[in-house]
């Protein structure tokens, strides 16, 4: 692709450790590009090294959601109270799964109950079953509901349904109606020692080296790892219809309506150059993600970096804080992996 280094040069500066792999994606055709200043070499090829995807995995729960109803083992409109043993709750019994799966469930980002002060590092592992349920029991976002809220916990709390209700773990119904037709082998949220052999090493802004993520209950979430391989099958995918996974995956770029607007199923819509885009990024500690399709013209992109958008450390932002205040410049600033997703997707639109 023309002078994609030109794309990425910002976002590289500075990064030591850096691994950031993009996928160019066609319907028939798949471009790698690895770029980086990594320190540590890794014996596997580029586009099969092992990153977090974190919130992208979202577009995974979302389409289990529609497989499942597609095989009749729940509806979409079933009420979250129908599944959770407190349903007696009557805000449980008007949140439906699609609400959680269109963030428009009121549902808060992060449950109140959820403390990182437990584990700063890797906030979503101390967190269990029973937390959530308590959360649950007490929840009432009666007055938020239809209204779009990003939310971690409500989707969630989706695929901890959705595993209640298939009798199956996440990798399993993972490797049953996606992963395994669409022949993503390197994709999964518990990997083996082979794999973990190529997952890489993950970093803050600051080049502090992060733990991998442990997402317990929150795992439909954003608990995937994957590769840019299966991260290119996946958008394409998403541009074609002629495989086995392909009812579900359309489906959830078709718009529905909550209340009076419309929204889809985890995927986000923006306009490039007067034509719809669908996309969404993810970020944990260590990992950046970001994934965008155009399904006028039938191209995709695909970005994994090991690096966060921030840093975990509240030192790094009282530190960052005295700097700006003294210099008006960041002694850490912040480089988003989303723009350059942006841009060379625009640039792919132009050709």
């Amino acid at each position: 692709m023309r002078d994609l280094q030109g794309f990425v040069s910002g976002y590289i500066k500075g990064k030591k450790h850096l691994h950031l792999e993009i996928g160019i994606i066609t319907k028939g055709d798949i471009e790698y590009h690895s770029l980086g200043n990594p320190q540590k070499k890794s014996a596997a090829a580029p586009e099969h090294r092992l990153f977090e995807i974190g919130s992208v995995t979202k577009l995974f729960t979302a389409i289990l959601l529609l497989e499942l109803e597609r095989q009749q083992q729940l509806s979409s409109d079933d009420t979250v109270g129908k599944y959770i043993l407190n349903g007696k709750n009557d805000y449980l019994n008007k949140v439906t799964l699609k609400s959680l799966a269109t963030h428009t469930s009121g549902l808060p980002r992060i449950a109140t109950n959820l403390s990182s002060k437990k584990n700063r590092y890797n906030p979503f592992s101390t967190y269990t079953e029973d937390d959530l349920l308590a959360f649950l029991s007490e929840a009432d976002f009666t007055d938020q509901l239809g209204s779009f809220e990003y939310s971690n916990t409500g989707v969630g709390l989706l695929g901890y349904i959705l595993c209640k209700v298939s009798g199956s773990t996440y990798d399993d119904m993972l490797k049953k109606y996606i992963t395994g037709p669409l022949n993503m082998t390197e994709t999964a949220t518990m990997l083996n020692a082979e794999q973990n052999g190529r997952f890489v090493d993950g970093y803050t802004s600051t080049g502090k080296k992060m733990p991998h993520w442990d997402n317990g209950v929150h795992e439909g979430a954003g608990a995937i790892k994957s590769s840019l391989h299966d991260m290119c099958l996946f958008v394409q995918a998403n541009l074609n219809e002629d495989h086995p996974a392909a009812s579900a995956i359309q489906q959830s770029h078709m718009p529905v309506m909550i209340g009076d607007s419309t929204h889809r199923y985890a995927w986000i819509s923006d306009n490039i150059l007067d034509q719809e885009i669908l996309w969404h990024n993810g970020s944990t500690f260590g990992f950046s993600s970001f994934l965008a399709i155009n399904k006028e013209q039938s191209v995709g992109v695909v970005l994994l970096s090991n690096y966060c958008f921030g840093s975990a450390s509240i030192v790094d932002e009282y530190l960052d804080a005295i700097f700006k205040f003294i210099t008006k410049k960041d002694l850490y600033p912040l480089m988003p992996l989303d723009p350059v997703g942006i841009q060379i997707l625009e640039e792919m639109m132009q050709r």
